[in-house]
Protein backbone atom coordinates (compact mmCIF):
# COMPACT_ATOMS: atom_id res chain seq x y z
CA UNK A 1 0.00 0.00 0.00
CA UNK A 2 1.28 3.44 -0.99
CA UNK A 3 3.14 5.59 2.04
CA UNK A 4 1.23 8.95 3.15
CA UNK A 5 2.61 11.67 2.82
CA UNK A 6 4.15 13.68 5.91
CA UNK A 7 2.10 10.83 8.18
CA UNK A 8 2.43 12.95 11.53
CA UNK A 9 2.11 16.19 9.90
CA UNK A 10 -0.63 17.62 12.13
CA UNK A 11 1.57 16.70 15.49
CA UNK A 12 5.34 17.87 14.02
CA UNK A 13 3.35 21.15 12.78
CA UNK A 14 1.74 22.30 15.90
CA UNK A 15 4.29 21.51 18.67
CA UNK A 16 6.92 23.13 15.98
CA UNK A 17 5.32 26.40 16.45
CA UNK A 18 3.50 26.00 20.01
CA UNK A 19 6.46 24.36 22.36
CA UNK A 20 9.19 25.70 23.92
CA UNK A 21 12.33 24.42 21.72
CA UNK A 22 9.85 23.58 19.31
CA UNK A 23 9.88 19.88 17.47
CA UNK A 24 12.11 19.86 15.05
CA UNK A 25 10.70 16.67 13.04
CA UNK A 26 9.00 19.50 11.32
CA UNK A 27 12.18 20.41 8.80
CA UNK A 28 12.92 16.66 8.06
CA UNK A 29 10.47 16.98 5.15
CA UNK A 30 11.81 18.83 2.05
CA UNK A 31 11.71 18.56 -1.65
CA UNK A 32 12.83 15.16 -1.86
CA UNK A 33 10.61 13.78 0.98
CA UNK A 34 7.59 15.06 -1.92
CA UNK A 35 9.39 13.25 -5.04
CA UNK A 36 9.31 10.27 -3.19
CA UNK A 37 5.56 10.36 -1.77
CA UNK A 38 4.60 11.08 -5.74
CA UNK A 39 6.79 7.84 -6.92
CA UNK A 40 6.15 5.28 -4.32
CA UNK A 41 5.62 2.03 -5.83
CA UNK A 42 1.97 -0.01 -5.23
CA UNK A 43 1.96 -3.12 -4.04
CA UNK A 44 0.62 -4.61 -6.40
CA UNK A 45 1.96 -8.19 -7.02
CA UNK A 46 4.56 -8.84 -10.04
CA UNK A 47 2.52 -11.41 -10.66
CA UNK A 48 0.00 -9.41 -12.37
CA UNK A 49 2.04 -8.59 -15.10
CA UNK A 50 0.09 -9.69 -17.63
CA UNK A 51 -3.16 -7.16 -16.71
CA UNK A 52 -3.17 -3.81 -18.03
CA UNK A 53 -2.48 -1.03 -15.92
CA UNK A 54 -4.90 1.62 -14.93
CA UNK A 55 -4.19 4.71 -16.88
CA UNK A 56 -1.52 6.40 -14.88
CA UNK A 57 -0.07 4.24 -11.82
CA UNK A 58 3.17 3.65 -11.11
CA UNK A 59 2.32 -0.23 -11.30
CA UNK A 60 3.12 -2.86 -14.19
CA UNK A 61 -0.23 -4.39 -13.34
CA UNK A 62 -3.63 -3.48 -12.82
CA UNK A 63 -4.77 -2.19 -8.94
CA UNK A 64 -7.20 -4.73 -7.47
CA UNK A 65 -9.94 -2.24 -5.30
CA UNK A 66 -7.84 -0.95 -2.56
CA UNK A 67 -9.51 -1.63 0.87
CA UNK A 68 -10.24 1.27 3.06
CA UNK A 69 -8.23 1.81 6.03
CA UNK A 70 -8.58 3.61 9.09
CA UNK A 71 -6.78 6.86 8.46
CA UNK A 72 -5.43 6.48 12.07
CA UNK A 73 -3.60 3.79 10.97
CA UNK A 74 -1.62 5.68 8.12
CA UNK A 75 -1.35 8.98 9.95
CA UNK A 76 -1.17 7.65 13.77
CA UNK A 77 -4.00 10.09 14.09
CA UNK A 78 -5.34 10.73 17.54
CA UNK A 79 -8.55 12.23 18.52
CA UNK A 80 -8.15 16.55 17.99
CA UNK A 81 -9.27 17.43 21.48
CA UNK A 82 -7.18 14.69 23.17
CA UNK A 83 -3.96 15.87 20.94
CA UNK A 84 -4.94 19.50 21.83
CA UNK A 85 -5.67 18.90 25.32
CA UNK A 86 -2.41 17.18 25.99
CA UNK A 87 -0.83 19.97 23.97
CA UNK A 88 -1.51 22.80 26.33
CA UNK A 89 -1.39 21.26 29.40
CA UNK A 90 2.47 20.91 27.79
CA UNK A 91 2.25 25.24 27.58
CA UNK A 92 0.88 25.06 31.18
CA UNK A 93 3.24 23.61 33.17
CA UNK A 94 6.03 25.63 31.04
CA UNK A 95 4.39 28.93 31.61
CA UNK A 96 2.58 28.45 34.67
CA UNK A 97 -0.75 30.74 33.65
CA UNK A 98 -3.16 33.05 35.86
CA UNK A 99 -6.22 32.94 36.03
CA UNK A 100 -6.60 36.21 33.63
CA UNK A 101 -4.35 34.51 31.06
CA UNK A 102 -6.56 30.74 30.94
CA UNK A 103 -9.09 32.52 28.44
CA UNK A 104 -6.56 33.29 26.44
CA UNK A 105 -4.81 30.02 26.51
CA UNK A 106 -8.12 28.24 26.06
CA UNK A 107 -9.03 30.11 22.95
CA UNK A 108 -5.54 28.47 21.62
CA UNK A 109 -6.33 24.57 23.01
CA UNK A 110 -9.63 25.43 20.94
CA UNK A 111 -7.98 26.45 17.90
CA UNK A 112 -5.54 23.91 18.34
CA UNK A 113 -8.26 21.12 18.11
CA UNK A 114 -9.45 23.01 15.23
CA UNK A 115 -6.60 22.46 13.00
CA UNK A 116 -5.76 19.19 14.17
CA UNK A 117 -8.70 17.48 13.21
CA UNK A 118 -8.48 19.70 9.63
CA UNK A 119 -4.91 18.29 9.02
CA UNK A 120 -5.84 15.03 10.12
CA UNK A 121 -8.77 14.82 7.87
CA UNK A 122 -6.72 15.24 4.76
CA UNK A 123 -4.86 11.95 5.55
CA UNK A 124 -6.99 10.01 2.84
CA UNK A 125 -8.98 6.75 3.86
CA UNK A 126 -7.63 4.75 1.18
CA UNK A 127 -4.09 5.01 0.17
CA UNK A 128 -3.24 6.86 -3.23
CA UNK A 129 -3.46 4.08 -6.03
CA UNK A 130 -2.51 6.23 -8.98
CA UNK A 131 0.32 9.19 -10.17
CA UNK A 132 -2.04 11.79 -10.16
CA UNK A 133 -4.02 11.29 -6.43
CA UNK A 134 -0.63 11.16 -5.04
CA UNK A 135 0.48 14.90 -6.23
CA UNK A 136 -2.99 15.96 -5.32
CA UNK A 137 -2.59 14.17 -1.96
CA UNK A 138 0.41 15.98 -1.38
CA UNK A 139 -0.66 19.28 -2.24
CA UNK A 140 -3.92 18.64 -0.30
CA UNK A 141 -1.76 18.07 2.99
CA UNK A 142 0.94 20.78 2.41
CA UNK A 143 -2.00 23.50 2.06
CA UNK A 144 -4.01 22.11 5.19
CA UNK A 145 -0.62 22.65 7.47
CA UNK A 146 -0.72 25.93 5.87
CA UNK A 147 -4.07 27.26 6.49
CA UNK A 148 -3.47 25.92 9.60
CA UNK A 149 -0.41 28.24 10.74
CA UNK A 150 -3.50 30.98 9.48
CA UNK A 151 -5.72 29.60 12.18
CA UNK A 152 -3.56 29.15 14.72
CA UNK A 153 -1.58 32.39 14.44
CA UNK A 154 -3.88 35.27 16.13
CA UNK A 155 -5.10 32.70 19.72
CA UNK A 156 -1.15 31.99 19.65
CA UNK A 157 -0.05 35.84 19.65
CA UNK A 158 -3.36 36.87 21.87
CA UNK A 159 -1.97 33.84 24.48
CA UNK A 160 1.50 35.05 24.37
CA UNK A 161 1.20 39.09 24.23
CA UNK A 162 -0.79 38.04 27.80
CA UNK A 163 2.13 36.66 29.64
CA UNK A 164 4.76 38.61 31.60
CA UNK A 165 8.37 38.65 30.29
CA UNK A 166 9.56 35.60 32.53
CA UNK A 167 6.66 33.60 31.21
CA UNK A 168 7.45 34.59 27.48
CA UNK A 169 11.22 33.21 28.45
CA UNK A 170 10.04 29.89 29.70
CA UNK A 171 7.93 29.40 26.45
CA UNK A 172 11.26 30.31 24.54
CA UNK A 173 12.56 27.04 26.60
CA UNK A 174 14.87 29.26 28.86
CA UNK A 175 17.14 30.50 25.34
CA UNK A 176 18.38 33.52 25.85
CA UNK A 177 18.14 36.31 23.49
CA UNK A 178 21.21 36.39 21.15
CA UNK A 179 21.67 36.18 17.32
CA UNK A 180 23.63 33.10 16.52
CA UNK A 181 27.08 33.36 14.85
CA UNK A 182 27.72 32.50 11.60
CA UNK A 183 29.38 29.18 12.33
CA UNK A 184 26.67 28.13 14.98
CA UNK A 185 24.22 29.10 12.00
CA UNK A 186 25.52 27.18 9.23
CA UNK A 187 25.49 23.76 11.95
CA UNK A 188 22.04 24.80 13.10
CA UNK A 189 20.98 24.97 9.37
CA UNK A 190 22.49 21.58 8.70
CA UNK A 191 21.43 19.76 11.95
CA UNK A 192 17.96 20.92 11.73
CA UNK A 193 17.27 20.49 8.02
CA UNK A 194 19.25 16.99 7.22
CA UNK A 195 16.86 15.63 5.08
CA UNK A 196 16.61 11.39 6.19
CA UNK A 197 15.22 11.48 1.97
CA UNK A 198 18.09 13.86 0.83
CA UNK A 199 18.95 12.96 -2.40
CA UNK A 200 15.95 10.54 -3.40
CA UNK A 201 14.65 13.16 -6.14
CA UNK A 202 17.65 12.66 -8.46
CA UNK A 203 17.91 8.78 -7.68
CA UNK A 204 14.10 8.50 -9.00
CA UNK A 205 15.14 10.61 -11.93
CA UNK A 206 18.16 8.44 -12.36
CA UNK A 207 15.80 5.52 -11.82
CA UNK A 208 13.51 6.56 -14.49
CA UNK A 209 16.00 7.13 -17.08
CA UNK A 210 17.98 3.83 -16.71
CA UNK A 211 14.90 1.88 -15.93
CA UNK A 212 12.55 3.26 -18.50
CA UNK A 213 14.90 3.03 -21.46
CA UNK A 214 13.64 6.76 -22.45
CA UNK A 215 14.66 7.94 -25.78
CA UNK A 216 13.91 10.39 -27.99
CA UNK A 217 11.76 13.70 -26.51
CA UNK A 218 11.17 11.29 -23.24
CA UNK A 219 14.91 11.76 -22.81
CA UNK A 220 14.82 15.57 -23.35
CA UNK A 221 11.94 16.03 -20.89
CA UNK A 222 13.73 14.03 -18.39
CA UNK A 223 16.99 16.26 -18.68
CA UNK A 224 14.96 19.91 -18.42
CA UNK A 225 13.25 17.54 -15.45
CA UNK A 226 16.39 17.16 -13.50
CA UNK A 227 17.55 20.76 -13.56
CA UNK A 228 14.01 21.89 -12.44
CA UNK A 229 14.25 19.50 -9.70
CA UNK A 230 17.36 20.13 -8.63
CA UNK A 231 16.59 23.72 -8.82
CA UNK A 232 13.57 23.67 -6.79
CA UNK A 233 15.22 21.14 -3.86
CA UNK A 234 18.13 23.86 -3.74
CA UNK A 235 15.03 26.61 -3.13
CA UNK A 236 13.01 24.27 -0.28
CA UNK A 237 16.64 23.58 1.65
CA UNK A 238 17.08 27.10 1.37
CA UNK A 239 14.06 28.18 3.53
CA UNK A 240 15.52 25.97 6.72
CA UNK A 241 16.05 29.09 9.25
CA UNK A 242 19.87 29.49 10.05
CA UNK A 243 18.99 30.57 13.91
CA UNK A 244 17.78 27.21 16.00
CA UNK A 245 16.10 29.31 18.66
CA UNK A 246 14.04 31.23 17.38
CA UNK A 247 10.92 33.00 18.93
CA UNK A 248 7.58 31.70 18.96
CA UNK A 249 6.51 34.02 16.59
CA UNK A 250 9.48 33.34 14.97
CA UNK A 251 8.70 29.88 14.66
CA UNK A 252 5.37 30.76 13.10
CA UNK A 253 7.38 32.93 10.06
CA UNK A 254 9.89 29.85 9.50
CA UNK A 255 6.89 27.30 8.95
CA UNK A 256 4.70 29.39 6.82
CA UNK A 257 7.72 30.18 4.45
CA UNK A 258 8.55 26.65 4.71
CA UNK A 259 5.13 25.43 3.76
CA UNK A 260 4.69 28.47 0.97
CA UNK A 261 8.17 27.02 -0.68
CA UNK A 262 7.02 23.70 -0.50
CA UNK A 263 3.83 24.40 -1.82
CA UNK A 264 5.78 26.49 -4.94
CA UNK A 265 7.00 23.18 -5.52
CA UNK A 266 5.00 20.88 -5.56
CA UNK A 267 2.32 23.23 -7.58
CA UNK A 268 5.40 23.81 -10.05
CA UNK A 269 6.62 20.32 -10.48
CA UNK A 270 3.72 18.36 -10.61
CA UNK A 271 2.27 19.56 -14.62
CA UNK A 272 6.03 18.15 -15.03
CA UNK A 273 6.58 15.13 -13.24
CA UNK A 274 3.00 14.17 -14.27
CA UNK A 275 3.96 15.09 -18.42
CA UNK A 276 6.73 12.99 -17.96
CA UNK A 277 5.17 9.66 -16.66
CA UNK A 278 2.10 9.95 -19.06
CA UNK A 279 5.23 9.90 -21.73
CA UNK A 280 5.42 6.34 -19.87
CA UNK A 281 4.32 3.42 -22.11
CA UNK A 282 3.40 0.26 -20.04
CA UNK A 283 6.39 -1.49 -19.95
CA UNK A 284 8.69 1.78 -19.68
CA UNK A 285 6.26 2.01 -15.96
CA UNK A 286 6.91 -1.38 -15.81
CA UNK A 287 10.22 -1.25 -15.57
CA UNK A 288 10.41 2.08 -13.15
CA UNK A 289 8.21 -0.05 -10.89
CA UNK A 290 10.35 -3.01 -10.53
CA UNK A 291 13.15 -0.33 -9.95
CA UNK A 292 11.51 1.40 -7.56
CA UNK A 293 10.51 -1.55 -5.15
CA UNK A 294 13.48 -2.79 -5.07
CA UNK A 295 15.45 0.89 -4.11
CA UNK A 296 12.84 2.03 -2.16
CA UNK A 297 14.75 4.17 0.49
CA UNK A 298 13.39 4.60 4.18
CA UNK A 299 12.63 8.26 5.37
CA UNK A 300 9.87 10.56 5.80
CA UNK A 301 8.17 9.89 2.77
CA UNK A 302 8.22 6.24 3.15
CA UNK A 303 6.34 6.04 6.33
CA UNK A 304 7.73 6.19 9.87
CA UNK A 305 11.28 3.85 11.05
Amino acid sequence: MAAIFWPDAARDLVEYVLLPRGNDRFWAYGYDAIVQAAFVPSNVDDRGARSRPAGNQVSDAASPPTAPFSSSDRCGNVAADAAADALIERIERAVEPTASQRDALEQLRTAVALVIERINATCPGAAPATFAQRLTAIQDRIWAMHDALLTLRLPFETFNNALTDDQQRRLRGGAPDSAPSEANATDGRAQRCADPAAGTADGIMRAIEQAARLAGQQRAGLDALRLNSAAMAKLVAGSCPADPSLSPMGRFAAATDRLDVMLFAVMSMSPALQQLYDSLDDKQKAGLTRALRQGRPSGPAGGRS
